[in-house]
């Protein structure tokens, strides 16, 4: 019934019960809450839409999935060449390039897992108005599709690593639980945007924007114990990004100092509050966004 107006809906229900005839909707809850079983349900059309967004995005391409390394190669070579021209030492003791290719790869992960569910939900307007499926599944799907990429970028820092002679130790094994930590903030984030997104169109010209503000504030190209003040480091945190950013580097980069349980606790908290508002969101105006887009 999604397909359907919300007059046209009431309509058809009243109809319905007016001839004794049952119906069963189907459609989004009406709560603010989503359904994880239906979306667990799902699960096989969630690896499908990250599949096909992965196939589009490189469709008629040489390289392929190669370009997922150009964008942070590319940026990482312009980190240093303009941290060469200023007095300062960007990574503290450890070596910059896998330092800001680390920062780099986590970075972009998000970056267009972001972008890519902010605007899943217009992007797929012929899908959504023709079926029911649980809508959230579109910037889930948009984030698994990123994941892919960040796993291949992931091959090349260990090639860095091993270039630059950084030992790898057992703090690797955390990492699975830093990609985790930042898929949960790609997918809340998503579910804000694509919903905003659905009703005012305005936000897609400006998330490019705040991400390109959101990389010069996080410590992507730069260390936080190097460049940030430690009087600043309390507030620095409370963006969602830096411990994921610098616990990432920790796990993969010897000699990185690991963030500190008070501000993994704010992060966390933080992310957890991304996520469940997004959600809570997301549910609430799914039913309008179907109507407008």
């Amino acid at each position: 019934m999604d397909d359907l107006s919300s007059s046209e809906a009431k309509t058809v229900f009243t109809a319905a019960q007016a001839s004794g005839h049952s119906f069963h909707r189907i459609g989004a809850p009406r709560l603010w809450t989503i359904d994880l079983v239906e979306v667990w349900d799902y699960r096989a059309l969630i690896l499908l839409l990250a599949w096909r967004s992965i196939r589009v995005r490189y469709k008629q391409t040489i390289l392929g999935l190669l370009w997922a390394l150009i964008a942070p190669v590319a940026f990482t070579a312009m980190f240093v060449l303009f941290f060469s021209l200023l007095p300062v030492r960007p990574s503290g003791d450890l070596p910059y390039v896998p330092v800001a290719f680390a920062g780099m790869i986590l970075w972009q992960f998000f970056s267009r897992g972001v972008t890519e569910a902010g605007v899943s939900l217009t992007a797929n307007a012929n899908l959504i108005t023709k079926i029911y499926f649980p809508r959230v599944i579109l910037p889930l799907a948009a984030a698994v599709s990123s994941l892919t990429e960040l796993l291949v970028t992931f091959v090349m820092l260990l090639v860095l690593l091993l270039f630059y002679d950084v030992p790898i130790g057992p703090m690797i094994l955390v990492v699975p639980a830093l990609i985790m930590h930042v898929f949960i903030l790609v997918v809340g984030f998503g579910l804000w945007l694509a919903a905003i997104d659905g009703l005012f169109r305005d936000l897609r010209h400006a998330m490019p924007l705040l991400l390109q503000l959101g990389m010069f504030i996080s410590p992507v190209a730069y260390t936080t114990s190097a460049l940030v003040p430690t009087e600043w480091h309390w507030l620095y945190n409370i963006n969602p990004m830096v411990v994921p950013l610098e616990g990432f580097r920790w796990a993969t980069i010897a000699g990185a100092s690991a963030p500190a349980g008070g501000d993994i606790a704010i992060s966390l908290l933080v992310t957890v509050v991304i996520f469940c508002s997004g959600a809570m969101f997301f549910a609430r105006v799914e039913r309008k966004v179907v109507d407008l887009v």
